[in-house]
């Protein structure tokens, strides 16, 4: 066997690999090397999703003759300053972006540091041309001809729309990064964006994603220590169907790791529903010293020092966030997607028939104000109903619960209407409401059991289950768990199990249906849940099965019980599956409905 070294191309091909997946890590690299060198204005050009062009322009120190030619060489770079990886404040420290981008394409690199200006040009790695140039202070990079010396990593590539969603994608988190530098993207000659400096970092949130993303999210702020967490989560109903909504920044860095999005998950069980992810702009701010960026080549996965110690810092905050206000608030996605009914033409008004009285006292929001106590005797939902609490239904009654919120009040109104048996119509003096009359119990339901051990009911007829091995298996594995929630059972065989008691809650209920969904609640766990996760969801299972259900008709003095309590309930602008409860109009939201200026 016979070793031999490796060509110093060779090795930068291979380190492009590695740096270089596709276009977009080239402009993630050359976007960095902007910002280490101080720009304030970033430009970015595209051509055919980068494959035939990618130009980035800025305003920073820019370079003198003799660092221009030292910076294409392996590991030659400016941004280290000792020898201590651990300690590190800049993006490109390793000095293997710009070879290894050279080995792969055409490039040609003009840059001035306030005096000379200098162009350089590289073809496959090799230098073929330096020369004097015209140029302001700053670096101009144009890499050319992408993948040309490795025509293989071509047919790797995404179509060009892909590509080049990916190439603004990553100016897009750049930019969330550095709000105080003001960035521009052009695809094929065409400005794409231009986002303006800024101090506000919900300006920046705002430029990039639009107006409705932003104002579905709330700030949070919290410091522990030398950890400092910012930035801005959205409320549980505004959840979407990928992590691409999810943005995590450590000192400025964007990263990718599943540490934060296993502590943003955490965060939101109970919230939001399965298979649905939050949204979330969030920066972490900590020494350098503590995390280390130098895990992965493309350096989007991290470590941290005390891992334990930040995920819980992170996970804990966001509780606290979204208990005091966000999960109060329903996403304004509903209210935005009502549009005013269009009309192929004009309807010629027609005077109605006349009517009883009666008709409009069924109808008491139309009503003036000085009529709707009148109204509320031939109202039928005011009409005497027989003596049982509250939101009674034959299942379960909910009790008053106490305010559970921490500072933040919501006012829901006062009932007027039930829609189908379903939704409660209610309003403020600037506010109507809609609300989904069983989504909201579940929630009541939820938080009223959250940390108490329930009581027994003994079931007069036992029941036998029927399930796989492996489910009966996972059952006995988490009696103690539901022992805790009123639940017993015993096995009879490999696949039967005989539940004797459920929940006294609940009344009376389809125990196999009760059963059943906590099975498959836990099987969805695995092993990464913690046990305070699998109290959520049990929990939730047995809130959705012992709440009022829709199709229930309530009087009006029921429907303002419910909307009580709703206001003292933490959480409760969505159910325990993440299906908002209510959603709200403001005067505004029907001025624009209506097309009011």
């Amino acid at each position: 066997m016979t070793i031999r070294l490796l060509s110093q191309n060779l090795i930068n091909q291979i380190a492009a690999g590695e740096v270089v997946e596709r276009p977009s890590s080239v402009v993630k690299e050359l976007m960095e090397n902007a910002i280490d060198a101080g720009a304030t204005d970033v430009v970015v050009k595209v051509t055919d999703a980068g494959k035939s062009s990618i130009i980035i322009s800025d305003n920073g120190c820019g370079m003198d003759e003799q660092s221009l030619e030292m910076c294409v060489l392996s590991h030659a770079t400016s941004k280290l300053s000792s020898d201590n990886l651990f300690d590190i404040h800049t993006f490109g420290f390793r000095g293997e972006a710009l070879p290894s981008i050279a080995s792969i394409a055409r490039v040609s690199i003009a840059t001035c540091d306030g005096s000379d200006a200098w162009n350089l040009q590289l073809e496959g790695g090799k230098v073929t041309d330096l020369a004097p140039c015209s140029r302001k202070q700053g670096t101009t990079i144009e890499v050319r001809d992408l993948f040309f010396a490795t025509p293989a990593r071509l047919k790797f590539l995404k179509s060009d729309a892909t590509e080049s969603e990916n190439c603004f994608a990553m100016f897009n988190r750049i930019a969330l990064a550095f709000p105080q530098v003001t960035f521009s993207f052009y695809d094929a000659d065409k400005c794409k964006a231009r986002y303006e400096k800024t101090d506000d970092i919900k300006t920046r949130v705002n430029d990039v994603f639009g107006n409705q993303f932003a104002e579905n999210l709330f700030a949070i702020t919290a410091q522990s220590g030398d950890l400092k967490l910012r930035g801005f989560v959205g409320v549980p109903t505004f959840n979407k169907a990928s992590a691409n909504y999810q943005y995590f920044f450590v000192n400025n860095r964007c990263v990718k790791d599943k540490f934060f999005a296993s502590a943003l998950k955490s965060a939101y069980s109970g919230l939001v529903p399965q298979g649905r992810y939050a949204a979330a702009v969030v920066y972490l701010d900590m020494p350098y010293n503590a995390v280390d960026v130098n895990a992965h080549p493309a350096k989007t996965e991290i470590r941290f020092k005390d891992a334990d110690k930040v995920r819980y810092f992170i996970m804990s905050e966001l509780k606290k966030a979204l208990s005091s206000f966000g999960a109060l608030k329903p996403t304004t996605e509903a209210v935005n997607s009502f549009r005013p009914i269009e009309t192929a033409r004009a309807t010629p008004y027609v005077t109605p028939p006349r009517v009883k009285k009666d008709v409009f006292q069924e109808y008491k929001f139309f009503l003036p104000k000085d009529n709707v106590e009148k109204a509320n005797t031939g109202n039928r939902f005011a009409q005497a109903t027989p003596a049982v609490p509250p939101i009674a239904t034959s299942q379960v009654t909910i009790p008053e619960t106490e305010a559970q919120t921490d500072g933040t009040e919501i006012h829901l109104g006062d009932a007027l209407y039930q829609i189908n048996n379903t939704y409660i119509v209610s309003a403020t003096a600037e506010n109507l409401f809609i609300t989904d009359q069983h989504a909201a119990a579940e929630r009541i339901t939820l938080e009223k059991l959250k940390n108490n051990v329930l009581d027994s009911q003994a079931l007069l007829l036992p029941e036998v289950c029927t399930f796989s091995k492996s489910q009966v298996e996972l059952l006995e594995a988490n009696s103690e768990l539901l022992l805790k929630f009123g639940i017993h059972f015993e096995k009879l065989a490999p696949d039967l199990v005989n539940v004797t008691a459920i929940p006294a809650i609940l009344g009376s209920c389809e125990v196999n249906a009760l059963i059943t969904d906590i099975v498959d609640e836990l099987e969805s766990f695995g092993d990464a849940y913690t046990i305070s996760d699998k109290i959520n969801h049990i929990v939730s299972t047995i809130s959705c099965h012992g709440s009022l259900r829709a199709g229930k008709s309530l009087s009006i003095e029921e429907m303002n019980s419910l909307l009580r309590q709703m206001e003292n309930t933490s959480n409760i602008a969505q159910c325990c599956h993440g299906r908002p409860s209510y959603v709200s109009f403001s005067i505004k939201d029907l001025n624009k409905f209506f097309e009011r200026t």
